[in-house]
């Protein structure tokens, strides 16, 4: 045998024996057995005479002496990984090759339910088509500059895949030469989730924004599915012949007739429409749009003319009338208010007092008589101030008077009950979001979080419960009483809604997709993100879920305390696909691990499920980014191009690198902002987030100190770190900004 390799392997067997010894998992400490072993065996007279045995033999001795060592070194190699932050290597390696490889395109993942947009990095190249699966059209991609291109996808201008799920083979046709990528493609199925009642109580309605369509019922079941054009967001009765449907990429809303299920355009009232709400009378309706210009509409009925418009300086989420046509509640999410608005005489909407609540409305209702209106909240501090404890949660329903906008009843759902299992605080009356005030006075609640219909007297008592996960009515949202007393139960989780007849304590379902056992057999991995949607929303035993902050995946726009006594921003969980390590310093790397989190900070979760961290992760990379304010809209190509070009002259690139505009990496936030030490330590990382959907993702930095892209620029970088922003013009700096909008 050959002494200088024998010499070698055996230096490393005896190295990992000591190594896997003692208690320090470290490279210095690998690194130091090492040469102890060299040191050791060049005095040892052992090796001359290990070289002079036949190869066979002295090969079985040196795998004799390497065992131990390689036991020891693989029962450590889990702490080495950690101890050395080689633990998420491979994911994050994944990830950035991916990015790496030209061309390449960014996001990774294709929603066969919405248009998305796709960019693609190709340096040198001058054009660029791309066809994005079997049985889609090829799309033309515009040039933006710097070898970035642009894809706009429609499927239903370009086709879905045929595809349904998995690795989708898509072809970039890059100034001729074709070049194949995969992007993920997933198929959303029906969620419904909002419900309406009709003016009679006879009938229901719900939209399923991924299936594009209206469900109508009656006490019976099922009436009739209505396709009603894109991305359906809510729907309320007119009177008892139409219904009106919102769309958060239309400028106008849809009409439905209720008996004869025709569709016909409704008024133009501008794209971001979010949520409906009707008078008690019928006369009026309300609108509220999102998007760049958030505002409040109110039509008259029947034919629907703009009566008055407002715009709105939060961030909308609910709308609900009080007493009459006249008067209008709308809970603000960015500053946590309930802010009352009144119709004048001279036709204008004015504010008329607020409620300060400390987090975001979950829910927002109004009660039969409009004397009140009913909310579900994660908290209330009535100063409007942030609650300083970690990621703390206090589940509520607040009542409040519609006249002087006082909290006449705060009830407290949460509450530990015989069903405990192990220790922990509550299992029962956990994130309450349907709200429905019934016929007799009582308040009916259904849990996300602990999957339960309950109902509370008037007189407080109660409450008398029901189990809804029994009849596969996962993650229930909302609720309704029909006339005959009939309710109506919705999950989105589970693609169904549950009917509860009269005087029953059996929920039926009415399923719009296959249960759980035809999935299993023919669609797994829809199965795998219903299980993992189910888990986002389920509470651990502290009370708080994955929904309790990101609210259906997005930001609660709340501030949180995370556990370093720092109040910072809820930052949404779409787009994250292909963009490890996660969280804002970069310590996760993959998504599975942040069950760790739930399963020991948290005390655990509800039940029992082993496979939850996986599906857990599987739904959370299905939620395709947020829509950019600008999609949609006609663009400025030359604003667009003139700001990528101040985009690399800033060298933003090096850090945003496209087309992720991510390079994946971190940052000692000493680097970045050194004015932000010493309230960080030395060694804080701050990981580098994707600019994709940026203009959607307000606030904006580590803490959410910059309101506006424009303050990030401009106010937030004193010592020009973060990007050479010096070096650009008042004229390049907005065209910067249009392209960052665009993004």
């Amino acid at each position: 045998m050959d002494s200088p390799r024998i010499r070698q392997l055996a230096a490393v067997a005896v190295a990992l024996s000591l190594w896997s010894l003692g208690a320090q998992p470290e490279l210095w400490t690998l690194v130091l057995a090492y040469a102890l072993a060299v040191l050791g065996l060049s005095a040892s007279s052992a090796m001359r005479r290990l070289g002079q045995l036949p190869r066979g033999l002295g090969l079985s001795l040196l795998l004799l002496l390497l065992a131990p060592g390689a036991l020891g070194a693989y029962r450590m190699h889990a702490d080495f990984a950690s101890s050395e932050a080689l633990s998420g290597a491979w994911p994050v390696l994944v990830d950035r090759l991916r990015l790496e490889r030209e061309p390449a395109i960014a996001p990774p993942l294709l929603s066969r339910d919405r248009a998305q947009t796709f960019f693609v990095r190709a340096k040198g190249a001058t054009g660029m088509r791309a066809r994005l699966g079997e049985g889609t059209r090829e799309v033309a991609a515009e040039a933006l500059g710097h070898g970035v291109f642009r894809v706009e996808y429609d499927p239903r201008v370009h086709g879905a895949p045929k595809q349904r799920e998995g690795a989708l083979d898509i072809e970039i046709d890059v100034d001729g030469t074709i070049t194949h990528r995969q992007l993920t493609v997933v198929t959303p199925r029906a969620h419904p989730r909002w419900l309406a009642r009709s003016p009679d109580g006879s009938r229901a309605a719900t939209v399923s924004r991924e299936t594009d369509e209206l469900i109508l019922l009656s006490s019976r079941g099922l009436v009739q599915r209505v396709e009603v054009g894109d991305e359906p967001v809510d729907c309320v009765f007119i009177d008892e012949k139409r219904l009106l449907v919102a769309h958060a990429s239309a400028e106008k809303l849809s009409l439905v007739d209720a008996h004869s299920f025709s569709v016909s355009e409704g008024p133009a009232v501008g794209r971001w429409q979010r949520r409906l709400a009707r008078s008690p009378t019928g006369d009026m309706l309300a609108v509220l749009r999102d998007g760049p210009a958030p505002e409040l509409l109110l039509l008259t009925s029947p034919e629907l003319p703009i009566a008055a418009r407002l715009p709105l300086d939060a961030v909308p989420q609910w709308v609900a009338f009080g007493h009459d046509g006249s008067t209008v509640a709308v809970a603000h999410a960015r500053d946590a208010r309930l802010t009352r608005y009144r119709l004048g005489s001279d036709g204008q909407l004015r504010p008329a007092g607020e409620l300060k609540l400390g987090r975001a409305a979950v829910t927002l209702r109004r009660s039969p008589s409009g004397d009140r209106w009913l909310l579900s909240a994660t908290d209330f501090r009535p100063d409007g101030s942030r609650h300083l404890g970690n990621h703390f949660v206090q589940d509520q329903v607040l009542e409040v008077d519609s006249d002087s906008l006082k909290v006449i009843r705060r009830l407290l759902t949460a509450r530990r009950t015989p069903r405990q299992s192990k220790p922990g605080d509550t299992d029962r009356g956990l994130s309450p979001m349907g709200l429905h005030q019934a016929a007799d006075g009582s308040l009916l609640v259904a849990f996300a979080g602990s999957e339960e219909l309950a109902r509370f007297g008037k007189d407080a008592s109660g409450p008398l419960s029901i189990d809804t996960a029994e009849a596969g009515i996962y993650a229930p949202h909302d609720l309704v009483e029909l006339r005959d007393g009939t309710l109506i139960i919705s999950s989105p989780s589970a693609g169904a809604l549950g009917m509860l007849d009269p005087g029953s304590d059996a929920l039926r379902p009415l399923r719009l997709e296959p249960g759980d056992g035809y999935l299993l057999r023919h669609d797994s991995a829809a199965l795998a993100r219903r299980a993992g949607e189910r888990g986002f929303y389920e509470s651990t035993r502290s009370g708080i879920s994955c929904q309790s902050c990101h609210m259906h995946g997005d930001s609660d726009h709340g501030a949180h305390n995370l556990g370093d006594h720092r109040l910072l921003p809820t930052l949404g969980v779409r787009g994250l696909l292909g963009t490890a390590p996660f969280l804002r310093d970069g310590s996760y790397a993959r998504l599975s691990e942040l069950d760790h989190v739930a399963q020991t900070l948290y005390r655990g979760y509800l039940r029992h499920a082993p496979g939850r961290r996986n599906t857990l992760a599987l739904y959370m990379a299905a939620l395709p980014r947020a829509r950019s304010f600008r999609s949609g809209e006609a663009r400025d190509l030359a604003a667009e191009r003139r700001g990528l070009n101040a985009f690399m002259r800033a060298q933003c690139d090096r850090c945003h690198t496209p087309p992720a505009f991510s390079h994946l990496g971190q940052h000692r936030v000493g680097n970045l902002f050194p004015e932000l030490l010493p309230g960080y330590a030395v060694d804080d990382s701050l990981d580098t987030p994707s600019l994709l959907s940026v203009s959607a993702t307000a606030p904006y930095l580590n803490d959410g100190r910059a309101a506006s892209l424009a303050e990030v620029l401009d106010e937030h970088n004193p010592n020009n770190l973060h990007g050479d922003v010096a070096a650009l013009d008042e004229k390049q700096r907005r065209d910067l900004l249009v392209f960052l909008e665009s993004l």
